[in-house]
């Protein structure tokens, strides 16, 4: 647990500059690009772990594009910030090719890839690329994009935190234990009613310390489907390393495993948070 804390605390400080000017500014300032800089530096490490568990990091006709993909959709994400549609018609019609060329690969390469190894890398990894870059698109949502974007990662946070201590305390019924042994229905329960809560009090906070009004139904509502979908996304990335028979996907954070072990929650609500903003907006600026 201290290595874990120390690790948190270090972490936090090394991504607070990024953090703070995270405003979208002028084209032409650096700033602009500072912090879906950190985001892409932070998606590539991801799809690199994921593809490490795979054993696919070295096969380099599966891997480089999607490296490559992991660090220009995230900046891309800023720089066509006044053209989002043409940002998601981007990505699908890259999505697409890349469809089309892991198909020539798989053929060309039969007998030495597995297939359905490659299918799985290419989904997830898109999951994690598109799930990341959607975290650019939540924070450049106008003045309220600076509350918008810190929800995936805080709300996901509580949700895991609350759902371990309401298991420990509380847990006897196993939630799915094939995939994740010592996750339980009271915790993931526990984890949802303590998320809703935290949506509540976050509201309260924004609209105390700033010109904003939140939309307390929606925001409420959101925070349990924010928690539901996060614990989702945590099983997803445990089934992924219980498949391949790994602990953690890397290092990087002692005491936490690597990046996509830290976010592989957080990342799961990004687009499920701009599906609800965009049809029953959570914040309105004053």
């Amino acid at each position: 647990m201290k290595v874990r804390i120390i690790t948190a605390v270090v972490a936090i400080a090394g991504i607070f500059p990024f953090f703070w000017f995270s405003d979208p500014v002028e084209p032409t300032n650096p700033l602009n690009y500072l912090f879906p800089l950190l985001i892409s530096l932070i998606t590539f490490v991801s799809v690199w772990e994921l593809l490490h568990c795979m054993e696919l990091d070295k096969k380099y006709f599966v891997s480089v594009p999607l490296y490559l993909a992991a660090l220009v959709f995230p900046m891309l994400a800023r720089i066509m910030r006044n053209m989002r549609e043409a940002f998601i018609l981007a990505a699908i019609l890259t999505a697409l090719v890349l469809v089309i060329y892991l198909f020539a690969v798989i053929v060309f390469q039969f007998g030495k890839l597995d297939m359905g190894k490659i299918a799985l890398a290419f989904m997830t990894s898109f999951y994690v690329i598109g799930a990341f870059s959607s975290i650019i698109l939540l924070r450049d949502e106008g003045v309220a994009g600076r509350f918008l974007f810190l929800i995936p990662f805080v709300f996901s946070w509580v949700t895991d935190s609350f759902a371990y201590f309401s298991g420990r305390l509380f847990g006897k019924h196993k939630l799915i234990p094939s995939v994740s042994p010592k996750k339980t229905v009271e915790g993931a329960i526990g984890g949802a009613v303590f998320c809703a809560l935290t949506a509540f009090l976050y509201g309260l906070i924004v609209n105390a310390a700033f010109d904003v009004t939140p939309n307390y139904p929606v925001l409420i509502i959101g925070g349990l489907i924010i928690s539901v979908v996060s614990q989702i996304g945590d099983l997803v990335m445990s089934a992924i390393k219980r498949q391949y028979g790994v602990k953690d996907f890397g290092y990087m954070l002692p005491g936490h495993g690597g990046l996509l072990d830290r976010f592989d929650s957080s990342i799961a609500v990004t687009v499920v948070l701009i599906v609800i903003n965009t049809y029953f907006p959570i914040f309105q600026v004053i």
